[in-house]
């Protein structure tokens, strides 16, 4: 996903500690030595203000699975559409299920599984069943159209697909370019999609179970357990692998007692969540999707944003931990529709994936008062995805928080390279922690560019800390365009403006729209000479080609040449001035 200030928020009058839940004693974490204040800094390195906890060595399945175990009878998943549901037992179950199913597909590990839907109950079962049999799952928006299936598809080397049925067409489409795919599995098939030779997944999940390999071995933290990807600091999206490690890691670091405010789900109580924020985002896919597993909660799952189906959700299923982006928020603070009242049964708002400015939480402050706990925190696809987060007891406004167990930051000088001490300046923001990638998918050059020999992750945000320890994002030095919480790599564009014969050269770059809702891309081109080549036909072009959220709503405009470095380098802070500039005169 790239950089994100992760969770967002503010924090109004302390939260009286709420009782925590209970899995088994290897999903809690243990305080493995007290740790001194002395050991906080060093040559300006900055540990997390929490103790170390241990990390489980574990697979994510096993993990997630025994932390169901006292919630077998409750609900994990409802699909907020039809009321279909899952509870924690049967979730395992059906997980189990077709593992063993694909494994009689032949499906073994380290095979990867694309899985292109949106949030319903099924996509946690495809993705946790996947990764029980040591195979590998590569999340797909739904939003892409077929070239960008078969561009992620292909790179992922994925030989399976599981596609929602509201999708097919697109994937179907992209599956004419891509030779690896072997079976395409649908959830809600049509008779037609069967006589055509795909497999329905709900016929699946009827396996005896008897195929499942009890005996494959995974390695916690060698094997690779999902690919989402990733556009990084820069360049074209990327194949991140985060291993099973990397995931338990960031489950059992977001469950710390002094950050989360999730309550004890063993008695008559269980936490609700609205599974709105897609699963193939890393937002959706852990801190929503995974945590609501391993602490017994339950999730509504939501395939789209529609404001009266949403209202509705939070009126009938009482949702009581809430995820959001960004517009979701702006949205519950100035709709109408959204009452006060809605959110009496919530006691923490979550906002993430992007940058939030204070008139938009004060404005939800306003309208909800004081009963709801609001955090803030930083993460990227590339770390699991959180490394920073606002502790239950402190709240710094304009803090993305302190760094979370097991955790080091480091604020490196842009031109000196030298690590500053908290309180000495701006700098890019560095971290390393157990929650960090193994690397980017057959790309040994982006990872070197990312991760240092030292194992310091470069995140290409400008930051600073204070003397407290707290991270306060100032800029962002990588190229990434974040739309409505949803990234946009500039050279993705770029790429696709380039096939139009008569384009010599073109530049992108995010614009702001707002305070709610980020950037948009707009393209600045230089034509070939003599071409008459319309705007608009480039806009159609690109239009036909990407998902919603990379057209070009930013605009487009011509120029005379593109700014460039000596080294060729697309000097995108110049481009974005000078569209800036003329929008004020």
């Amino acid at each position: 996903m790239g950089v994100s200030r992760f969770l967002s928020a503010v924090r109004l009058p302390v939260l009286p500690r709420l009782a925590q839940s209970k899995p088994p004693p290897h999903v809690l974490p243990r305080v493995l030595r007290p740790l001194a204040s002395s050991r906080n800094y060093c040559s300006g390195v900055v540990r997390s203000p929490f103790d170390d906890i241990e990390i489980p060595e574990v697979s994510l399945s096993q993990y997630v699975f025994e932390a169901q175990e006292p919630y077998a009878g409750k609900p994990a998943m409802v699909d907020g559409i039809s009321g279909i549901s899952y509870t924690h037992g049967e979730f395992r179950d059906q997980c189990h299920r077709l593992g063993s199913a694909l494994t009689r597909l032949d499906v073994t590990k380290g095979d990867v599984v694309g899985l292109v839907s949106p949030n319903c109950p099924e996509f946690p079962i495809a993705f946790f069943a996947v990764a029980s049999i040591g195979a590998i799952t590569t999340t797909v928006s739904s939003a892409y159209l077929a070239d960008g299936i078969a561009t992620q598809l292909n790179s992922s080397s994925a030989s399976v697909v599981v596609a929602h049925k509201g999708v097919l067409g697109a994937v179907m489409e992209a599956c004419k370019q891509c030779p690896k795919v072997r079976h395409v599995i649908v959830i809600y098939p049509t008779p037609d999609d069967e006589k055509a030779g795909l497999l329905s997944f709900h016929k699946l999940l009827k396996d005896d179970g008897k195929a499942f390999p009890h005996s494959v071995k995974i390695n916690p933290k060698e094997d690779v357990a999902v690919l989402p990807y990733s556009s990084g600091t820069t360049g074209l999206p990327k194949g991140v692998m985060l291993t099973h490690y990397n995931l338990v890691a960031n489950l059992n670091q977001l469950q710390h007692k002094d950050i989360s405010t999730l309550r004890d789900n063993r008695g008559e109580h269980q936490e609700v969540f609205m599974g709105i924020l897609p699963y193939f985002h890393i937002y959706g896919m852990m801190p929503c999707m995974g945590i609501s597993l391993v602490t017994g909660s339950k999730t509504v799952t939501l395939p789209f944003l529609k404001p009266e189906l949403y209202v509705k959700t939070l009126e009938e299923y009482k949702i009581t931990y809430l995820h959001t982006v960004p517009p979701i928020l702006d949205f519950l603070a100035n709709s109408d529709l959204v009452k006060p009242e809605h959110l009496n049964p919530t006691h923490t708002v979550l906002c993430g994936a992007a940058p939030i400015g204070p008139t938009l939480i004060n404005e939800l402050l306003k309208k909800f008062g004081a009963g709801i706990y609001f955090q803030e925190g930083f993460g990227m696809t590339e770390t699991s995805p959180v490394t920073h987060v606002t502790p239950r007891t402190k709240f710094v406004l304009g803090s993305t928080g302190v760094a979370i167990p097991n955790t080091l930051t480091k604020i490196v000088d842009l031109t000196t390279g030298k690590t500053l001490p908290p309180n000495g300046g701006e700098g890019e923001l560095c971290v390393k922690g157990p929650q960090v990638m193994k690397g980017y998918y057959k790309n040994e050059e982006a990872t070197k560019a990312t991760i240092d020999p030292d194992g310091w992750l470069h995140t290409g945000d400008i930051a600073k800390m204070d003397g407290d320890k707290n991270v306060f994002i100032v800029d962002r030095l990588k190229e990434l365009i974040k739309v409505k919480g949803l990234q946009v790599a500039p050279a993705e564009l770029e790429d696709l403006i380039r096939q139009l014969p008569d384009v010599a050269d073109v530049g992108v770059v995010g614009m702001p729209v707002g305070h709610a809702h980020g950037e948009a891309p707009r393209a600045f081109v230089v034509l070939t000479p003599g071409s008459q080549l319309s705007l608009k036909t480039i806009e159609n072009f690109v239009e036909c080609k990407v998902a919603p959220h990379k057209k070009l709503s930013g605009g487009l405009e011509y120029v005379e040449a593109i700014p460039r470095s000596p080294t060729g380098k697309i000097l995108r802070r110049e481009l974005k001035a000078m569209a800036l500039s003329k929008m004020t005169q």
